[in-house]
C-alpha cells in the first residue's frame, strides 16, 4: 500500500504537465533535416557509366532557424554546378545557367525530410506569386532517380509542387552544401541573374517565405545596380 501511494505522489499534476511540455518541445525544435543513415546522393550523369557520389547528411537537432551566410569569396555558384547538366524529374535535362537572366530560388530537399515538406508549400506559393516576374523556383532532390523516382513523383503530386524539379547528383549536392559548410537540408539559395548568391538559408521556420521575398528583392536591386 505504501509503495502505491509513493507512485501516486511522484506523478503529480505538475510533473505530468512538465513531461508533456518537454515532449511537445522535442517535437518542434528540429528545423533542418537528416537521416540516421548515410544518404546516397546519386544520379545519372547522362553517360553510359553514371558517376556516383556519396555525401553524409549529419543530424542537426535543437533550435536551428534558417541561417544567412554571405561570406566573401563564396557568393558565386560554382561553375561545376551552374553549368552542369541536371536531369529533370519529369524527364529531359536543364542547366541552372539556362536561367541566367532570372532570379533563381534553388532548394535542396528530399521526400524523407520533415522540414523540407514544411517548406515546400511556401515555395509553391512563391512560385505562383512571382510567375512571369523573372523568378524561377527550382527544387533539387538529393534522392536517386534509379531508386526513388516513383516516390518523388508521387510526393510532388501530393504537395502540388508547381515548380521545376531535378535530381541533385552527389557532386552537385556536395558542392552546394560546401558553400555553407553544413551537410543538412533543406538548404535554399537565392541567386541573382548571372549566378551570384544573394542569400543562403539552412533549415526551415514559418517565416521563410518572408525571408525569401526579401532576398528576391535584394537580388533585383543588385541587378539594377550593375
Amino acid at each position: 500500500m505504501k509503495h502505491s501511494q509513493t507512485k501516486e505522489r511522484f506523478w503529480t499534476t505538475g510533473r505530468l504537465a512538465l513531461t508533456a511540455f518537454v515532449f511537445a518541445v522535442a517535437a518542434l525544435v528540429i528545423s533542418n533535416c537528416t537521416s540516421n543513415d548515410t544518404a546516397n546522393l546519386t544520379a545519372n550523369t547522362g553517360a553510359a557509366n553514371a558517376n556516383k557520389a556519396k555525401v553524409t547528411i549529419t543530424t542537426q537537432r535543437g533550435p536551428q532557424p534558417p541561417q544567412q551566410q554571405q561570406q566573401s569569396g563564396l557568393d558565386i555558384v560554382p561553375a561545376s554546378v551552374w553549368n552542369t547538366e541536371i536531369q529533370a524529374v519529369d524527364g529531359g535535362t536543364f542547366h541552372l545557367s539556362d536561367y541566367k537572366d532570372k532570379v533563381v530560388v534553388l532548394d535542396l530537399w528530399a521526400t524523407w525530410c520533415g522540414p523540407c515538406r514544411a517548406e515546400i508549400p511556401h515555395l509553391v506559393e512563391l512560385n505562383n506569386e512571382y510567375a512571369g516576374k523573372g523568378v524561377q523556383v527550382i527544387g533539387l532532390t538529393t534522392e536517386s532517380p534509379q531508386t526513388d523516382a516513383e516516390r518523388v513523383r508521387d510526393f510532388a503530386k501530393e504537395l502540388n509542387i508547381n515548380y521545376k524539379l531535378g535530381w541533385a547528383r552527389g557532386d552537385v549536392a556536395q558542392a552546394l552544401m560546401e558553400i555553407n559548410g553544413r551537410p543538412s537540408i533543406p538548404q535554399t539559395f537565392v541567386i541573382a541573374p548571372g549566378g551570384r548568391i544573394v542569400t543562403k538559408f539552412i533549415g526551415f521556420r514559418n517565416d521563410i517565405a518572408v525571408m525569401i521575398r526579401a532576398a528576391i528583392d535584394k537580388a533585383g536591386e543588385k541587378t539594377n545596380g550593375d
